[in-house]
């Protein structure tokens, strides 16, 4: 089947060592036969069909894959193409380091031993960088984060910090969305510097009183809310239950619903948003949010 593809793409090549610019070229191989089509002749969507069809094929002298090298020009030219990826939804993880005094390829292998394993991770210097995940698989939880922070302190001897986005599609928006979280992350080093893993939830009081600005604020309702700005109900149950104090049955009676009720709607508040408003912090953050909300 390989061999059908050179008919739709005439400048492929069939052998690694015919050029010097591996990176520039989608590989592709089957049992018999391995094909590289050149990235600027294939479009994303031809890709993921091919990865359904075919495995794509690393290139063993450079650790790495594909996914890291489009990401990584997606990320450092701001009128770069959209990634050439299967990926449909990402997030990225923010990390910054305290040094560099070690070997950056014996960080990167640890690191990355420890997340799933199409997880990109892209440098912006030589202490911070990006791990990109795809939804496709269960994601790292702020445990797990804390958990290879702590590890990779212990073998490294270097501080570790780390801020985590949330999932976005896969489009032009996601320059947007990595230079929000990114001031975020700055934020976050600065006014919870005890903090390990930051997520967005735990900055947002921080952010408004330093930004306050529309923009600012209407990136931060899409981003906690989403669509569940459009479930009235939901949201005014939520405001009534943290306004009575977080006292579920003093809020139950405000309502005029079962205790059972309103604990299911807190639960899918939750599961909708990622914010457990039983804690104090993710409490403030919704309020905020649901303020600005209206």
């Amino acid at each position: 089947m390989l061999e059908n593809l050179k008919q739709k793409f005439p400048n492929t090549i069939t052998n690694k060592m015919d050029t010097d610019e591996i990176s520039e070229y989608v590989w592709f191989e089957d049992s018999r036969s391995i094909l590289g089509i050149p990235r600027s002749e294939i479009t994303a969507e031809e890709i993921r069909l091919l990865e359904l069809l075919f495995a794509p094929s690393i290139n063993p002298n450079n650790p790495k894959t594909y996914q890291d090298v489009s990401w990584k020009t997606f990320l450092s030219e701001p009128n770069a193409p959209l990634p050439l990826t299967s990926w449909e939804n990402v997030r990225f993880i923010h990390f910054k380091l305290t040094h560099a005094d070690f070997s950056i390829s014996d960080f990167e292998d640890a690191f990355l031993a420890f997340v799933p394993s199409d997880a990109a991770l892209v440098w912006e210097n030589e202490t911070s960088g990006i791990l990109i995940e795809t939804d496709k698989d269960e994601s790292l939880s702020n445990n797990e984060l804390i958990a290879i922070s702590s590890t990779l302190e212990s073998d490294f001897y270097v501080k570790t910090r780390m801020f985590t986005g949330r999932f976005h599609p896969v489009n032009q928006d996601l320059h947007h969305h990595r230079n929000q979280e990114k001031k975020c992350f700055a934020l976050a080093q600065v006014h919870l510097p005890d903090l390990k893993v930051a997520n967005l939830a735990d900055i947002i009081p921080h952010s408004l009183i330093n930004d306050p600005s529309v923009t600012n604020a209407r990136w931060y309702i899409n981003e906690i809310l989403g669509k569940t700005k459009q479930d009235t109900e939901l949201i005014k149950t939520i405001k009534t239950y943290i306004e009575c104090n977080s006292n579920a049955t003093y809020a139950a009676k405000q309502l005029y619903i079962h205790r059972n009720s309103l604990q299911y709607r807190i639960d899918k508040f939750s599961e909708r948003t990622g914010l457990d408003i039983r804690n104090f912090r993710h409490a403030l953050t919704a309020y905020l949010i649901l303020l600005l909300n209206e």
